[in-house]
């Protein structure tokens, strides 16, 4: 048997959807289970620092999924290709999470709907704004109950990725910045900017530029890479929508035609990457 799982790259929080807003991303992974193999290889980012020993997010998120609801899944080789750059704030590890829950539920019939292998892969990587755009695409909203909504975003945003080479933040560090209490002003105008932004991604991207506001995390993060704090300063002062994707430092920012956004250089990556409307795909073969 030789199942292969399809999983797509993740923005999280999108500026104010702090910890609730995803984005899909047509920039996948794939990894690849075969009952006729042993190992674990990989190819494309992060070959020669992931792990090949079967302590890979992967493997181990399959292994915790068989014991949770008791399947038997046979013993399977794993070869992963992977599109999304490692620790750049795009969900590499909760894409490698998902992709391990559906593996399982595949390859062990376990039956489990969309909704289940959210909760699962969400308890697993500890990041259910992530998790919900992999499992589901498009994008989706999802409170820490576990409650998920799902969008198809407006057919016109064009996103584009501006990737630094060498910078990384660790999601630990980033969210061990981030301050316990926040002031009702910051709150209020949060709830605001969220709000404009789900109808702006959904109905009105012109709206984009001045909903994409946040005032509880970016800040503090773009701190710890100020090179990326200038790109992102320069990038607004221009009208471009941009927000930190995820912990960052990746920018995610969407083209309109009208502010342009210029290539930042030496130390950057540039991907301009559609949309993806599903979620993970197994697929047989």
């Amino acid at each position: 048997m030789r199942l292969t799982a399809l999983v797509p790259a993740t923005a999280a929080n999108l500026g104010p959807g702090f910890d609730c807003f995803g984005l899909a991303l047509d920039l996948c992974n794939e990894v690849t289970a075969d009952t006729d193999a042993t190992g674990v290889t990989w190819e494309g980012e992060g070959t020669d620092e992931l792990p090949t020993d079967g302590s890979d997010l992967v493997s181990r998120s399959l292994a915790e999924t068989a014991r949770r609801f008791d399947a038997q899944v046979p013993s399977v080789g794993l070869h992963g290709v992977n599109r999304i750059p490692v620790e750049r704030g795009l969900g590499s590890s909760a894409a490698a999470v998902v992709a391990g829950v559906a593996l399982a539920n595949a390859l062990g019939e376990i039956g489990l709907e969309p909704t289940d292998v959210l909760e699962v892969a969400a308890d697993l990587d500890g990041h259910p704004d992530n998790a919900a755009a992999a499992v589901f695409g498009g994008f989706t909203v999802v409170l820490r109950e576990r409650l998920v909504a799902r969008f198809d975003p407006d057919p016109t945003l064009r996103p584009v990725l501006l990737v630094p080479t060498d910078a990384r933040v660790s999601t630990e560090e980033a969210r061990r910045i981030l301050p316990a209490i926040v002031a009702r002003a910051d709150a209020i105008a949060n709830a605001g900017h969220a709000a404009l932004t789900a109808l702006a991604l959904l109905h009105e991207p012109g709206l984009l530029p001045s909903a994409m506001r946040d005032r509880l995390h970016e800040d503090a993060r773009l701190a710890l890479v100020p090179e990326v704090r200038s790109t992102f300063d320069a990038l607004r002062g221009n009208g471009v929508a941009v927000c930190v994707s995820g912990s960052g430092p990746t920018l995610l920012a969407f083209d309109d035609g009208h502010a342009p956004i210029p290539d930042p250089g030496d130390g950057w990556r540039v991907l301009r990457v559609g949309i993806r409307s599903t979620g993970v795909e197994i697929l047989a073969g």
